[in-house]
């Protein structure tokens, strides 16, 4: 089992995972400058109500639903560059909500052990995108790619597991240390 979580990280794999965590990273960014959207508001609203009442089985569960996504070949390109579009957007939204600047958002996410995690995860995923992609297309290798495929998805999970685990404590740490 230990060889199949190697192989999933292995290291020719690793310029591409960290490949896909910039164009994360990047597309996040790109949508801080996105004007703020009032549709977006309403939604952002919804999902936070629906946060509150879910509590951290609801933000894994949608982290996971994300990252579920991204694992589907072509079509997790696409949404993942989209869903990091959109969370920069969301940025924009709360900025100017809030009175803040995105991009200010945008570095004090990034200082967040758990936006590490989630983007280690998210670009665990893309990178067996693109590696089912590449056997899909080449007609070759696939049939040895289920168990790094398995490895990555509960690497992604154990990692966004992880990752709300620390967000919920930081979240009430912060509450803690302003209330």
């Amino acid at each position: 089992m230990a060889s199949l979580f190697a192989r999933a990280i292995a290291r020719e794999r690793r310029p591409l995972i960290l490949l896909s965590f910039l164009i994360l990273i990047g597309a996040i960014f790109v949508g801080t400058f996105a004007p703020p959207d009032p549709v977006l508001n309403e939604e952002l609203e919804r999902l936070l109500e629906e946060v509150q009442k879910g509590g951290y089985a609801m933000v894994f569960l949608n982290n996971a639903m994300i990252a579920m996504t991204f694992f589907v070949p072509l079509l997790g390109l696409g949404s993942a560059f989209m869903t990091s579009y959109t969370t920069g957007a969301a940025m924009s939204v709360v900025a100017s909500t809030a009175g803040a600047n995105a991009q200010a958002l945008f570095v004090t996410m990034m200082l967040m052990p758990h936006s590490w995690m989630e983007f280690l995860a998210y670009s665990l995923a893309l990178t067996e995108n693109v590696v089912l992609l590449q056997k899909l297309v080449s007609k070759k290798g696939l049939e040895n790619e289920l168990g790094p495929f398995l490895a990555s998805v509960v690497l992604a999970l154990a990692l966004l597991a992880l990752g709300t685990l620390t967000e919920l404590i930081t979240i009430n740490i912060i509450s803690g240390a302003l209330a």
